[in-house]
């Protein structure tokens, strides 16, 4: 089998009430998807993150990635994966290159499936067929004080999900530690984490630690900017709640530090940031090594939540998923049949590749 084209695919939506992080405003959800074609009529998709850079994705992929992969044999995934990372090392390692990389691997996976008739997750050896999936959501919006926030929360329990995330570090401190308490107020004694998206420095990120310990907070994510290991050290030994990340900072070289030094206690990585299946799955592997478990990160569309879904239900140091909820028909019509959550648990589909059923209707509904 041979590779014989690789189409990059940009869409993008415009929520009506944009949401807003940590750190910025999401004006809209760009998703950036690559289809690998083959001599043999196998076809593989796969997504890379795209927040604001879908043409630079684009250029990456067709000048840099695809002279790597015309003409090659897409079940040798690890031999293209280096191949593509050495050529790009020079400039990539992080960020876009890096982005497109995992929108090929991800593809790549998709075609073995499909080529051995296996499920994905089967082919890395599942260690579970279900994860708990948390309801990401706590947005900053307009219109959304602490009584809306409230009630989005609850509303959540009522859908069935025993486990939530919130956004905080886009506010003031005193705004944030009120948003907070409003939480747990409102869930009771149900588990939520917190999430800062790297926004604080030490000192503020130690004050809101110091609150999530008398909240009895499930986990604080990404308190600071993965470029101070220093701090993010100093900060997990400091306080109690668990901290999490970073799956900002990319691949398994990014995270080595990260996890052997402790600068986190759960480990968040995502297939379309760090590298694909491939990377996301030995970062997960490395984290297991050091007894610390794995949470898949998700934020984008339905092939993200497969190829994160996939490479969490072949670790055993998984649990939970992380399952964003806001607006967004690229994660809830982009497919003919989605990932949902039921009876508690999220679980692919059981059919070969990553078992997605492609809506092509809706990918021109919003090509860029």
């Amino acid at each position: 089998m041979k590779i014989t084209q690789v189409n990059p695919i940009k869409l993008k939506f415009f929520p009506k009430n944009p949401p807003r992080d940590g750190l910025a405003g999401i004006s809209s959800r760009d998703v950036f998807l690559v289809q690998i074609m083959t001599d043999e009529g196998i076809e593989g998709i796969g997504e890379g993150f795209a927040l604001g850079c879908l043409d630079s994705l684009e250029t990456i992929t067709n000048e840099t990635l695809t002279p790597h992969l015309l003409g090659e044999d897409p079940l040798m995934i690890q031999k293209l994966w280096e191949s593509m990372y050495q050529a790009t090392s020079r400039y990539g390692r992080r960020g876009v290159t890096m982005a497109a990389i995992s929108a090929v691997d991800i593809a790549l996976w998709d075609i073995m499936g499909k080529a051995s008739g296996m499920p994905v997750y089967k082919l890395l050896g599942a260690a579970k067929d279900s994860l708990e999936p948390y309801a990401s959501a706590g947005y900053y919006m307009d219109g959304k004080g602490l009584k809306e926030l409230q009630e989005e929360f609850t509303g959540y329990l009522d859908m069935g999900f025993k486990t939530m995330k919130m956004k905080v570090g886009g506010a003031p401190l005193k705004e944030d530690i009120a948003r907070v308490r409003a939480v747990r107020q409102a869930v009771g004694d149900a588990d939520f984490g917190i999430d800062a998206n790297n926004a604080w420095d030490y000192p503020t990120a130690l004050k809101m630690a110091r609150v999530c310990e008398e909240e009895n907070v499930l986990f604080f994510e990404e308190p600071m900017s993965s470029d101070f290991i220093q701090d993010c050290v100093r900060l997990a030994r400091h306080t109690d709640v668990p901290i999490a990340g970073y799956e900002t900072n990319l691949t398994r070289y990014g995270m080595r530090d990260f996890i052997v030094h402790d600068a986190v206690d759960i480990v968040q990585v995502d297939a379309i940031w760090s590298g694909g299946i491939s990377e996301a799955k030995r970062v997960g592997e490395l984290a297991g090594a050091w007894g610390k478990q794995v949470i898949p990160h998700f934020s984008a569309s339905m092939v993200a939540l497969a190829a994160n879904l996939s490479f969490g239900l072949s670790l055993s140091n998984t649990v939970y998923m992380e399952y964003t909820l806001d607006e967004n028909p690229l994660r809830s019509e982009l497919c003919h049949e989605s990932i949902v959550m039921r009876d508690g648990k999220v679980k692919v589909f059981d059919r070969p590749g990553l078992g997605l059923d492609i809506n092509w209707d809706v990918v021109e509904k919003f090509r860029v």
